[in-house]
């Protein structure tokens, strides 16, 4: 019984309300001829989504009473575009078992028509779970409205365990919940979320606010995915401790959100990373856990000169008391800085290498390195190159291809992102972290140590990417 999901009533009111009272218009979309239609309301106890339904987040959609909700492969749910923020939410001690394949992913995304849709459409996904953050207040509430928000202060379990997700994309969301005031629903939301969640081939495309961000916990991750972002690409704060391999940031334009529903960001960057936010409650550059996380295998793209103003888009900011291990990646085409390093409590992290980066390539950025200024920091890695070998280079020097630009139809063909044969991305990487304080920072990652690659960047010059076939590129 639990497949239907809604009452005929209100499926009927779903496929027929728009603004030109057309079931086939812009603003609601009939599923896939065979498919069935279905509203997906609270979930409070075990339930599967199929794949033969097409389901709609109606609102804030809860999965909370230790419930289990199961996504078959190929299920598709869509957003109301209607309801402000609609968004699916996993709440401490519930899961979210949602494990497509690449031939058969799962996706989320705008109850709009393709051609039709727009960052804001819907709301994301939150996930709340049980591991630790560093802010000390009690209650602490996520993002979101009055009556929406939920508490996720005082976890102690760093493996908690929210569930799965394999092969999902995640279209179009995001929304400002507080006019502008900086709360918002993002891609993806992860507070306090524990080790033993397991996140990987995850892509957001086209998203009103940042496209991965964590609050605090220690969720590993790997095989991500962030196209067109209207803020940052991978964000953190409030102490995240989790491990990230092979991410991929593409930006090429400036997103259109849907009216009413937010603004975007005028600087957006690849990496945000924040140690606390001193404005708010129970949260010093001194908490502990520190954000500590590790990025390995990252390529962040940027849209290159006069898309944003000048100067505006950074490829990295590590601020506000945030450490990190940030290792093998590329940061390219931004119109800012490749890597910025800001403030004392993350400048002295440096030193101690506690923030450290290695074998990292920087290319075409409006500026590579960051000028020396007071409470800016990044210039040590121009002065300490040599050691850590972070090196410069030519896009064309990097690339097997051509960057897309904001009028490049887009195909997994045409990315471009692989690393030319005999670039030094090809050959360049750290190949092994025995012996470097990293060794210990990547242990028990996936089953067994981190690996270290030969090459530098998300990915492999040999082969097919393994962004093939499960991502997409769109534009609406």
């Amino acid at each position: 019984m639990y497949r239907l999901l809604a009452t005929t009533a209100a499926v009927a009111a779903f496929a027929a309300c728009n603004d030109e009272n057309d079931a086939t218009g812009p603003d609601r979309t009939l599923p896939e001829e065979g498919h069935k239609l279905a509203v997906l309301t609270s979930v409070t106890q075990d339930r599967t989504l199929y794949a033969d339904t097409t389901y709609v987040l109606s609102g804030f959609v809860k999965v909370s009473n230790g419930a289990t909700l199961t996504i078959q492969p190929g299920t598709k749910i869509v957003g109301d575009t209607l309801v402000p923020g609609s968004s699916l939410w996993i709440l401490r001690g519930s899961k979210l078992i949602a494990e497509g394949t690449a031939e058969n992913p799962i996706v989320f995304t705008s109850a709009r028509a393709e051609g039709h849709r727009a960052p804001g459409d819907w709301g994301g996904i939150v996930i709340v779970g049980n591991a630790p953050i560093n802010r000390t207040a009690n209650p602490i509430f996520t993002e979101g409205p009055a009556g929406a928000a939920e508490n996720y202060a005082g976890g102690n379990d760093i493996d908690d365990d929210s569930g799965s997700l394999r092969y999902v994309r995640i279209e179009f969301a995001g929304y400002d919940v507080s006019n502008g005031a900086g709360q918002e629903l993002n891609g993806i939301s992860l507070y306090a979320v524990g080790r033993g969640t397991t996140l990987e081939y995850i892509q957001t495309v086209q998203g009103l606010d940042d496209s991965f961000e964590w609050f605090g916990g220690a969720a590993d991750a790997r095989y991500l995915v962030s196209f067109e972002s209207g803020d940052d690409h991978f964000d953190w704060t409030e102490g995240f401790q989790g491990r990230v391999q092979f991410a991929l940031a593409v930006q090429t334009s400036v997103p259109t959100p849907r009216p009413g529903t937010g603004v975007v960001s005028g600087d957006p960057r690849g990496f945000e990373g924040d140690g606390c936010e001193v404005d708010k409650a129970g949260c010093t550059y001194a908490n502990a856990p520190y954000s500590m996380p590790v990025f390995a295998n990252f390529t962040l793209i940027g849209p290159g000169p006069d898309v944003y103003a000048t100067n505006d888009g950074n490829g990295a900011v590590i601020r506000r008391g945030s450490g990190g291990t940030f290792v093998n990646g590329i940061v390219a085409r931004w119109p800012g800085v490749g890597f910025s390093v800001r403030d004392e409590a993350s400048g002295a992290l440096m030193d101690v290498d506690s923030l450290l980066f290695r074998n990292i390539i920087l290319a075409e950025n409006g500026s590579n390195f960051e000028a020396p200024a007071p409470g800016r920091f990044g210039d040590r890695l121009r002065t300490n190159a040599a050691a850590w070998n972070i090196s410069e280079a030519r896009l064309a020097d990097v690339f097997v291809g051509r960057l897309p630009t904001g009028s490049t139809e887009i195909t997994d063909a045409n990315l471009g992102v692989q690393p030319r044969p005999g670039s030094p991305a090809a050959t360049g990487g750290l190949t092994s972290f025995a012996g470097t304080p990293i060794a210990a920072r990547v242990e028990n990652f996936f089953g067994g140590p981190m690996p270290a690659t030969p090459y530098v960047g998300a990915v492999s010059p040999d082969g097919p990417p393994w962004y093939r076939g499960w991502t997409r590129w769109y534009r609406n």
